[in-house]
Formats: structure tokens, sequence, C-alpha cells
């Protein structure tokens, strides 16, 4: 009976501890906090603008419009995981996967005061100059 009552409390703390590491993978629509780029959302635009390297074969063909990349901050505020939501086509959208990917750490989402992963979503213009 006792090895039972063991194996019992063993196997009850082992779905805990899983539990446990599923809520720190968890990744969260909506924070208490959402995660802040340093500086504001005007600061990331500015970066995206002044680091934006507009493809070639793009400006030669006159193509404009907005890439929907999504993106998860992590609880170190690193980037990971971003995605093309919306296409404008295969050279912009690997010009804003790499802005996304290579901009500064973000500040993290927090629930209940604890960093938490978050999704994210940002439309990127490519706009040709007039």
């Amino acid at each position: 009976m006792k090895l039972a009552t063991f194996v019992f409390v063993l196997l009850l703390s082992f779905a805990f501890a899983q539990a446990n590491a599923q809520d720190e993978d968890k990744i969260y629509s909506l924070a208490d906090e959402q995660p802040a780029y340093p500086g504001g959302m005007s600061a990331f635009f500015k970066y995206i603008q002044s680091n934006m390297q507009y493809p070639e074969a793009s400006k030669v063909a006159g193509i404009e419009g907005r890439v929907f990349v999504e993106y998860v901050v992590e609880k170190d505020g690193s980037v990971s995981g971003a995605k093309i939501l919306k296409s404008l086509n295969g050279d912009c959208d690997k010009e804003a996967l790499r802005l996304v990917a290579n901009c500064e750490k973000w500040t993290p989402g927090k629930i209940d005061g604890k960093a938490v992963r978050v999704k994210m979503a940002l439309p990127l213009n490519f706009r040709l100059p007039r």
C-alpha cells in the first residue's frame, strides 16, 4: 500500500511539473503589460525607416505596399519566430523579416509582474521615394 501511495504521489508531482513547463512556453496574444520597444513604437518605425534596404528588383519593378509580420517577443526581450502574415513579394518579405530579426531587444510583456512570451504583428510599409 505504501508503494502504491508513493507511486501515486510521484506521478502526481510529474503531472504538475509538466503543467508548469507548458505554462513557461505559452505564447500570449495579450498581456497585462504589452512588450515595448526601447523609445516606443515611433522609435521602432524610425529604426525600420533608417535600416530598410529596399530590394533593387522591387524598386525597378515599382513594387510598393505593405508586408504584415508576426513575431514573438520572448521573456528576455529578444524576437523569435518571425513569419509573414501578408506578403508583398519574396524580396520585400525577406527584408521585412531581416528588419524584425535584427531589431533591438524589446522590454518583454508581463502578466502578474512576470515576463511572458507575447505574439505581436505589425505592418511594414514599402514605399518608393517620389
